[in-house]
């Protein structure tokens, strides 16, 4: 990727949806040029815009397996077929297989823990860990548009609207299409969802003035520099519990960031330029939070899939299986969907 691809995905993570027009005039570059470079991008699956829950309403939890030797792709791709398991990846250290789950509520992911993972005969061991909610790390940026262009672009959401209304099946129905292109026209949504342009864009502009979803652009991050990952789990004092996870959320390194119920309490997941990055990283936390202390920490040898996205071991997008936080069954909501069956696209 060049300086031009850099410099636009950096944008299109501060305003996923951002017109080629204003991002033309920010970038000094013909709008026609950014569109057909953002679809080149695409096309390669090296980028990509899509969306997800926000921090404050991501429900969900993490899952840590042990598997036979050899096996560990093999678990990781069954894994991630299922709709409501966002995120796989293959780490180093006792347990070789991590997933993420997404849910609408805790009794949804409860009921993923319990009933929704399939029995994958090389598992020899699993944990879990339940989160409420994420300090930061859903949406990030590679940082390479100075704070001039970046002020340019970002567009304030405005006031929470007064009228708050629960997500409906035609939310859902949006969500899931974003899903798959976050870019998607509200003509080209409104024809999918059998409703009119304006009414879809009344109510996703209220879904995010009400902060219950996040638009995300990501990208193949080898493509960007970033070489490697790490997975670590913290223990910290609950006093200083919030004020430590906002301030790791903040960390241009960091992919998730949650407090978890575990026997530690916070999940840290990290981007690396390189092996030595790990040791940097850990040096920071230890000398800026003396009262934290890292009880285990794994390299991720291979993600499988990202948010939505199965990758290649590059982090190419190669298959879309839409992470759907209502396909976990919820006995509050009523709702259960099957999961998606092996060698289909979600």
């Amino acid at each position: 990727m060049d300086e031009t691809d850099l410099a636009l995905v950096d944008a299109l993570q501060i305003n996923p949806r951002v017109s080629w027009t204003k991002l033309g005039r920010v970038l000094g570059v013909a709008p026609i040029t950014l569109a057909r470079r953002w679809q080149r991008l695409e096309d390669a699956g090296a980028a990509w815009v899509s969306i997800a829950n926000s921090n404050a309403r991501a429900h969900g939890g993490i899952i840590e397996l042990t598997c036979s030797p050899g096996t560990e792709m093999e678990v990781a791709t069954r894994l991630a077929e299922l709709p409501y398991v966002s995120t796989v990846g293959i780490t180093s250290g006792e347990y070789h297989v991590f997933a993420n789950i997404v849910a609408s509520t805790l009794a949804a992911t409860t009921n993923v823990l319990l009933n929704g993972l399939p029995r994958l005969p090389h598992v020899i061991r699993m944990r879990s860990h339940v989160f409420g909610g994420l300090f930061g790390g859903m949406v990030w940026r590679l940082g390479v548009m100075n704070s001039t262009q970046t002020e340019q672009i970002r567009e304030a959401i405005g006031p929470p609207p007064q009228e708050i209304r629960p997500f409906g099946l035609l939310d859902r129905a949006l969500f899931l299409a974003l899903s798959r292109d976050g870019r998607r026209t509200y003509t080209d949504l409104a024809e999918e969802l059998g409703t009119t342009p304006q009414a879809v864009r009344r109510r996703l502009d209220r879904l995010q003035r009400n902060g219950d979803i996040a638009f995300r652009c990501d990208v193949a991050r080898r493509l960007a520099g970033w070489h490697s990952m790490a997975f670590l789990w913290l223990t910290i004092p609950d006093t200083d519990l919030r004020a430590v996870g906002s301030r790791l959320a903040d960390w241009p390194e960091t992919r998730m960031c949650a407090a978890v119920a575990s026997s530690t309490n916070l999940a840290l997941i990290v981007n690396l330029r390189s092996f030595e990055h790990l040791e940097e990283l850990l040096i920071r936390l230890t000398r800026g939070f003396p009262s934290v202390s890292v009880t285990e920490r794994r390299l991720i040898l291979r993600q499988v899939k990202i948010y939505g996205r199965m990758v290649d071991e590059d982090g190419r997008c190669v298959q879309v299986i839409p992470a759907d936080p209502w396909a976990a069954i919820d006995p509050r909501q009523g709702v259960a969907l099957e999961p998606v069956s092996k060698g289909t696209d979600g």
